[in-house]
């Protein structure tokens, strides 16, 4: 073979291998692109499946919105891979699933993202995702990754995460903090090395010092208690503590504080930090203190009180010297109850006030003056000799005589002084105190205004009262309580027209109580009350006898303030009045002034509940009072009572006539019927009648008789057949 052959065939063979070798570059290029790519591919799969996991964790979900449809795409993701789950709305249907207090917020934000004046579109709203859910609490955030040639966005994407529990665990944090920054009672939370971290404005103000100042704060003379001490060792060891401590300020002022503390641990149980809580009590102690006073001094006279003065004695008769005895006064105001009738309580708190006034200046430093109850003092003394108590008996009495000028009124306190005496009458306190006040109810009954000894008899008497009150308790039971009447004479035309039911008392044991006996200690035992429904239901019976037999008669009963308060009152009157058949017209209710002055309103409004249920009212004993006159036109009355005072001195007694004729025209102006009690005399009776009043009753016609001796009276006076006029 020619050389320019084999050269030709050598250069074809380069050209050939030159070519394969190009060609397997190539592959292997294309093959590297290849493996390269799906590597590629294999990572974006798993950055997105880490994505969607990420998404899915978070509970987020991913948004789009596109301009030429105006839809919201929503992409949810599972844990599942591949598994996405898409959602799309319009944007207004979206807007309307916006609470109605956000939409105007959302929108406005979302336009000026869309509109390119604000970079991101990051919000908080409150949705439903369904329309039967409530209202949820989302964040959503975004960013516009498409926009046109004027800056108006294209394509909005971002995501969106219900926020709902963090939201509440935010306000829940923000109304602790609230509450805490606000609470009344002083707060401070202290970290484990005693450094306070957080205080309250109220624990500032407590402790004197500004907010600036609290890393400064010096803890150790903070707190102390009882005995000086700082208690931080034992707070930092309990749990939970509460307790009174003095807290110390700043400026060296202590305030007793009530303190609430709670160790809060971590979960090794290591103490972490300390929350006070702490309540300035000063006031609470200064009402406590005040309170203790109260309780052993009278408010109104600034004296010891009752239980102050039992403490006293009792220390006294203890540690009693055998060459010193014991005195012990008890005073008692004479017809006090009328000075505050008359002039009302202020009148009469000013006139215990000088009392007390005048009975300290009349005795010595040491002696003892308390105020006992209502118009009753009691005085201690230790004496040389029994003799030194009467000069100062009378030295009180003599002091309690001079006249005192009250708001425009000169008013004397008479006293009525028991005396007791100790080791004579007795070494107990209860025993000299009962013993001083049975001598003080001698003095009251010998005239008042003057002392009386215990003497042993008085015992005597004391046991007589309280055996007279045990057999009160049964004398209804045993039917002792009987009626006596005194009939009253209509003056047009001088016949009974009726009668005043008075109560009598006939005991086995001591014959007849009087009703000035008894009645009181009915009042004091609360036996009123079931002895006047007695009397109602008795009284209800006798107008019935009446009227069956042709006498239209009045009859008159008696009212106490116990049974004006009794609520069961007018229901056992209208009850008993009903089952007879006797009109509530015939029944005439008298009241006495005493018992209109104590409430008058209370009193005004009762009567004339009784009133209008058709019962008559009856002013008692009109004249014995001070404010008579001013009663006559405001309380519902029928009738007024003249009392015996004015009419026994008629004869005598010009200025008793003018007063009585004054009387009798005011009623006749008011058209108030009336009544003379105690009417005696023919004088007297002529007198009555020149002034017009309507009836009298009193030992001139008729003395109280039995119930059968009234109506044998009538009997044989009137008969049957002629009946008297009913009057009133």
């Amino acid at each position: 073979m020619s050389d320019a052959l084999w050269q030709r065939r050598l250069d074809r063979e380069r050209q050939a291998r030159k070519t394969a070798e190009r060609l397997l570059t190539d592959k292997s290029r294309e093959l590297y692109q290849t493996t390269v790519d799906l590597q590629q591919a294999l990572a974006a799969s798993e950055n997105q499946r880490r994505l969607q996991l990420a998404l899915w964790g978070s509970g987020e979900l991913i948004w789009e919105w596109h301009a030429e449809d105006d839809l919201m795409r929503l992409h949810h993701f599972s844990s599942e891979p591949g598994v996405a789950l898409e959602e799309a709305l319009l944007w207004s249907d979206w807007i309307a699933r916006l609470h109605p207090d956000d939409r105007g917020n959302a929108l406005q934000a979302w336009e000026e993202h869309r509109c390119g004046r604000c970079e991101y579109y990051d919000l908080e709203f409150r949705m439903r995702r369904e329309p039967e859910q409530g209202w949820l609490w989302f964040r959503t955030q975004g960013r516009a990754v498409e926009r046109d040639a004027d800056g108006l966005a294209r394509r909005i994407t971002g995501t969106c995460k219900d926020i709902s529990r963090q939201h509440e665990a935010e306000e829940h944090l923000r109304l602790l903090a609230a509450a805490f920054a606000n609470n009344r009672d002083a707060n401070v939370v202290l970290a484990s090395d005693r450094h306070a971290l957080q205080a309250n404005a109220a624990f500032l103000e407590l402790v004197g010092i500004g907010a600036g100042e609290l890393p400064d704060l010096e803890l150790e003379r903070l707190l102390l208690d009882a005995d000086e001490q700082c208690p931080w060792d034992h707070l930092f060891a309990t749990d939970h503590w509460q307790g009174e401590l003095i807290c110390q300020r700043r400026d060296g002022q202590r305030i007793p504080v009530e303190l609430s503390s709670t160790l809060v641990r971590a979960r090794d149980r290591q103490a972490r930090h300390l929350v006070l809580s702490l309540r300035d009590i000063s006031e609470r102690r200064r009402a406590a203190d005040h309170l203790r006073h109260l309780a052993r001094l009278d408010v109104l006279t600034q004296l010891p009180n009752r239980l102050q003065f039992q403490e006293r004695l009792q220390r006294a008769l203890q540690h009693q010297h055998d060459d010193r005895c014991l005195a012990l006064l008890f005073v008692d105001l004479d017809d006090f109850k009328q000075v505050n009738d008359a002039f009302g309580h202020d009148v009469g708190d000013a006139l215990l006030q000088q009392v007390a006034t005048r009975l300290v200046r009349s005795l010595r430093q040491r002696d003892l003056v308390a105020r006992w109850g209502g118009d009753e003092f009691v005085v201690l003394l230790e004496l040389h000799c029994h003799d030194e108590v009467v000069l100062v008996a009378d030295k009180l009495i003599k002091a309690l005589n001079e006249p005192m000028e009250l708001a425009g009124h000169v008013l004397t306190a008479t006293p009525s002084i028991g005396i007791a005496l100790a080791p004579e009458h007795g070494n107990e306190a209860g025993e000299l105190l009962r013993h001083a006040d049975a001598a003080m109810y001698v003095a009251k009954r010998e005239g008042r205004n003057q002392y009386a000894l215990y003497r042993p008899e008085l015992s005597e008497q004391l046991l007589h009262r309280v055996k007279l009150a045990n057999l009160l308790r049964s004398a209804l039971e045993q039917h002792e309580l009987s009626l006596a009447l005194q009939p009253k004479i209509g003056m047009d035309g001088r016949q009974i027209v009726g009668a005043e039911a008075l109560l009598r008392w006939d005991t086995a044991a001591f014959g007849r109580v009087p009703p000035d006996v008894f009645i009181p200690i009915a009042e004091e035992l609360g036996l009123i009350v079931p002895i006047g429904h007695w009397l109602v239901r008795e009284a209800a019976t006798l107008l019935d006898d009446w009227h069956a037999r042709g006498w239209p008669l009045t009859l008159a009963i008696n009212l106490s303030a116990r049974q004006l308060h009794d609520e069961a009152l007018l229901p056992v009157l209208c009850e008993s009045m009903q089952r007879s058949g006797a009109s509530p017209a015939a029944l005439e209710l008298e009241v006495t002034e005493s018992i209109l002055l104590a409430d008058a309103d209370f009193a005004r409004a009762r009567l004339q509940a009784l009133r209008d249920a058709g019962f008559r009212i009856a002013l008692d004993d009109f004249g014995t009072g001070y404010s008579s006159l001013g009663y006559l036109k405001d309380l519902p009355l029928d009738r007024v009572k003249i009392d015996r005072s004015f009419i026994s001195d008629l004869e005598q007694s010009p200025r008793g006539r003018a007063l009585l004729s004054s009387i009798a025209g005011l009623c006749r102006a008011l058209s108030l019927q009336t009544t003379a009690e105690g009417v005696e005399t023919a004088a007297q009776l002529t007198l009555v009648e020149a002034e017009g009043i309507d009836e009298v009753q009193g030992y001139f016609y008729y003395p109280p008789l039995t119930v059968e001796a009234f109506n044998q009276l009538l009997e044989s006076k009137l008969g049957a057949q002629d009946a008297p006029g009913a009057n009133g």
